[in-house]
C-alpha cells in the first residue's frame, strides 16, 4: 500500500519540521492513503486503526508558514480521525450532496481506494500512525504505516507569527 500526504492551502506548516497545523477552522490537516492490492485477487479492507504515538502540548516558540498548496480533482472517500479521543475516532465523512461510504473496502491491482484521514488533533503536537486491517484470501491481517518508525504528526494551530512563503523571500 502506498501512503502519500498532501498539504491543503488551509494547511499551515512548522517551517523547519514541515508539521501540519489545523486551528479549527477551514479544512483540516490530512493524509491520503492510496489502498491497491499487489494482484487481481480483491483485498477487503475491513478498517483503520490509529495508535498514537506521543500527545505534547503545543510548541511555544518557532514560526508557522502557510503552504500555498496545489493539486487536482479527487474523489477520496473521507473519515474524521479524533487524535484527542480515547479510543481514537475514525468516522466517514459523506462528500457534499453524496453517500456516506464505511468500512469495509474492496481494493484490486486494478481497482485502488484513495482514503482521505483528515486529522482533528485539538490543542496537542501529536505523533501517530496508521494500521490498515484486512483480509484476503479467507486470512486477516494489517499493514502498518508508520513512516519508518517515526510515525505521522499534526498539531493545533499554536498561537505563533505567521508568514506566507512570498514573505519569507522579500
Amino acid at each position: 500500500m502506498k501512503k502519500k500526504q498532501r498539504e491543503t492551502p488551509e494547511t499551515d506548516v512548522v517551517q523547519e519540521q514541515g508539521v501540519p497545523a489545523y486551528d479549527g477552522e477551514g479544512i483540516p490537516a490530512d493524509v491520503s492513503l492510496t489502498l491497491q492490492a499487489k494482484t487481481s485477487q480483491a483485498v477487503v479492507v475491513t478498517g483503520l486503526k490509529i495508535k498514537i504515538l506521543s500527545s505534547e502540548p503545543l510548541p511555544e516558540s518557532g514560526v508557522m508558514v502557510t503552504t500555498e498548496g496545489c493539486g487536482g480533482p479527487m474523489s477520496p472517500r473521507r473519515f474524521e480521525v479524533g487524535l484527542t479521543r480515547s479510543p481514537v475516532s475514525i468516522d466517514p465523512v459523506a462528500p457534499n450532496g453524496g453517500e456516506l461510504v464505511d468500512f469495509p473496502l474492496k481494493v484490486s491491482d486494478s481497482d485502488p481506494e484513495e482514503l482521505e484521514l483528515l486529522l482533528l488533533p485539538g490543542d496537542r503536537d501529536v505523533r501517530f500512525s496508521v494500521a490498515v486491517e484486512w483480509v484476503a484470501d479467507g486470512e486477516g491481517g494489517s499493514t502498518v504505516l508508520d513512516n519508518d518508525g517515526r510515525g505521522y504528526r499534526v498539531m493545533g494551530k499554536p498561537d505563533l507569527p505567521t508568514y506566507t512563503p512570498k514573505d519569507l523571500y522579500r
